[in-house]
């Protein structure tokens, strides 16, 4: 996940996730479209904040503060430089820092599912091939790493006087 290209996909997944609902939330409470340049500013700037942080896989609570960051940044951004309307006014209330809240925490729960989402499906598509190769015998041995899989601890096993003091509760088999 922290090679280059996963970690691009990642970072342009995310910018263009902040992105477009920051915008559709500065629409919808009536503020004006930003112009292409000032959008693809923005976008290259999530983009490349994105890049930065992006080395390794980031969970619910390490995307959140992000997300908000990224509301807030955006929010400003696509102020600058807009007239403002009538109906909306720059930094509108606590019911505009509210809306901003409720999208980025969506916007970080939707990212960190899709993240791990993402990583399982790459490390199934690696042991997939892997397998294949190894089985196929198309190339060189390739060391297939397990699926780590949580056992359950073992039930202990009752002694034979244990065995005959437990009990059944409920109705009997017959009862209804």
């Amino acid at each position: 996940m922290s090679q280059t290209p996963f970690r691009l996909l990642r970072a342009a997944v995310f910018a263009a996730v902040s992105v477009s609902a920051s915008l559709l939330l500065h629409l919808w409470s009536g503020g004006h479209a930003p112009g292409p340049l000032q959008l693809s500013g923005a976008f290259a700037l999530v983009l490349a904040a994105a890049y930065a942080i992006g080395g390794r896989q980031r969970g619910f609570l390490l995307l959140a503060p992000l997300c908000l960051a990224a509301q807030w940044g955006l929010h400003e951004c696509f102020e600058l430089g807009a007239v403002a309307a009538p109906s909306h006014a720059h930094g509108a209330g606590l019911s505009m820092w509210l809306v901003h809240l409720a999208a980025a925490l969506a916007q970080a729960s939707w990212l960190a599912r899709g993240e791990s989402a993402l990583a399982a499906m790459l490390e199934l598509l690696t042991l997939f091939f892997a397998r294949a190769v190894r089985v196929l015998g198309l190339g060189a041995p390739v060391a297939v790493r397990p699926l780590r899989v949580a056992f359950r601890s073992a039930v202990p096993r009752l002694r034979p006087a244990e065995r005959s003091a437990v009990s059944r509760r409920g109705p009997p088999r017959f009862a209804f």
